[in-house]
């Protein structure tokens, strides 16, 4: 059994229907049973009146299989979905249900939002249930091309921006997800590790159901816990892994990785993938691939994919992000990436100005100016960061990410960060923060940096960290790195 994405339901496969479906962190599901609670939930929502939702419905939770049950019920129905974790404060939810005007949201915990002017519908172990039940929705039949999920990201102005991914796009991405690129199969057991919230969990939670295989889904404590989640990936056989490049660096490390030998796929996305952490997992797991991928929540997840093998690793470094998805097309402009194709999201969720600036037609189809610095050299994209990490001091414009890449690529240098300290706006110096294996000085440290780098570009200081701190997503939070080097 697997899920049709051109259909919007379940189809029959080959493989029996008590083959695990999903491993939540509080139940797990069969196939069969999967697309019966699923059914449950479609049935509920078309008996109480709200099967023909107009405004999207927020899926609140964590990690729980009922938020997967939630997710495929909405994609069947047709309704627009908005994925929140349960970390996010109240009144960012609040702001999420202001701005995409929800009218319904589906509380997958056992603790009451209560949150005013919104219908709440729990779904847990006793079934379901509504609570503060409004008598009136925007009801609608779907649109040609029905919005499949909203992801709000973070804005420059501290309102979250909503980005809106239809039909089109998510059928383009499956489409790519089950083809020769990745050669996953129905036996494959994808191992999330980010929050349903964001859009890294877009691979794992759409790829299982194109292809009728597992997802196991680990909570915050169990991503936090090495042991316990190297336990739960041996317990079920966890065949693919998929991260940020931070979040692995702590499993690269472990020697004793017995109980990670089933994985075959580690793949990477949502930051720059360190040559040195590829280096040490194609050494630890010599059975296993490592696939480096790109692209913005604006583009589906992503469009670049490359499989990073010995050859690529001697020859390139930093290395490639690859050669564009099945569809889509890759466009160097000014140095900024654009993407071109049905990837490419319809736009954020009522903000024309910055859709404006941002969404474009090229060739009459939807295009999105990514804001990263790239370039083409061997038919594949190498990111060079983004345009917010180029910066100017002392008349010199220097790239953060070339001198974060120059510290990864030092033996004793186990992850790097580099910042710009600004005053007025103004950079007035460029510090970096490293985790080491072993003591060096810092004088040593600039010194084997000044036999790469120019001397404008050696940092006026480099900060010795014990760990570095990673935001709601997996990745290094930047914006604490500053506090942290100032030592509040």
């Amino acid at each position: 059994m697997k899920f049709c994405f051109e259909k919007k339901d379940f189809v029959e496969l080959e493989n029996l229907p008590n083959q695990l479906a999903v491993v939540g962190d509080d139940y797990e599901l069969t196939w069969l049973e999967f697309k019966n609670k699923v059914n449950e939930l479609t049935s509920f929502f078309k008996l109480n009146g709200i099967d023909k939702l107009e405004k999207p419905a927020i899926i609140y939770g964590h990690k729980s299989a009922n938020m997967l049950v939630s997710f495929y019920a909405m994609m069947k129905l047709n309704i627009a979905y908005i994925p929140v974790d349960v970390i996010y404060p109240k009144d960012r939810v609040s702001k999420i249900i202001s701005t995409a005007e929800c009218e319904v949201i589906i509380n997958t915990t056992n603790k009451p939002l209560n949150i005013d002017n919104i219908s709440e519908i729990s779904i847990n172990d006793k079934g379901h249930s509504f609570s503060n039940k409004k008598l009136q929705y925007h009801l609608s039949e779907p649109k040609n091309d029905p919005l499949v999920y909203i992801i709000f990201t973070s804005g420059s102005t501290g309102d979250p921006k909503g980005v809106q991914i239809s039909t089109e796009a998510v059928q383009s991405f499956t489409k790519w997800m089950s083809s020769t690129d990745y050669n996953f199969n129905t036996n494959d057991v994808f191992i999330n590790t980010a929050l349903l919230s964001f859009d890294l969990s877009v691979f794992e939670v759409m790829t299982f159901g194109k292809l009728g295989a597992t997802i196991m889904l680990n909570n915050k404590t169990q991503c936090a816990d090495p042991n316990l989640l190297m336990e739960r990936i041996q317990k079920y056989n966890g065949s693919v892994w998929i991260s940020t490049p931070s979040f692995a660096l702590t499993y690269s490390r472990i020697e004793d990785n017995q109980q990670m030998q089933t994985i075959q796929t580690f793949l990477f996305c949502g930051e720059v993938l360190p040559h040195p952490l590829a280096k040490k997992l194609l050494e630890n797991f010599k059975n296993s691939k490592v696939i480096n991928t790109y692209g913005p929540t604006e583009a589906t997840v992503a469009t670049t994919i490359v499989n990073i093998t010995v050859e690529i690793l001697e020859k390139y470094n930093p290395l490639p992000v690859g050669k564009s998805k099945m569809e889509s097309q890759l466009i160097i402009e000014n140095d900024e990436i654009i993407i071109v194709g049905p990837n490419v999201s319809v736009g954020y969720v009522k903000n024309e100005k910055l859709n404006k600036e941002k969404f474009i037609k090229i060739n009459g189809e939807r295009a999105f100016k990514t804001g990263d610095n790239g370039f083409l050299k061997d038919n594949m994209l190498f990111f060079h960061g983004r345009n917010d990490d180029l910066v100017k001091l002392h008349g010199y414009r220097i790239e953060l990410n070339e001198i974060t890449s120059t510290l990864d690529d030092l033996d004793y240098v186990i992850q790097a960060e580099t910042i710009a300290l600004k005053r007025n706006g103004d950079v007035k110096k460029i510090v970096s923060l490293a985790k080491l294996k072993s003591e060096v000085d810092k004088t040593q440290i600039k010194s084997d940096l000044g036999k790469t780098l120019p001397a404008y570009m050696i940092p006026s200081d480099i900060k010795i960290i014990n760990e570095f701190p990673l935001n709601q997503n997996g990745k290094t939070d930047k914006k604490l790195l500053l506090k942290l080097y100032l030592g509040r």
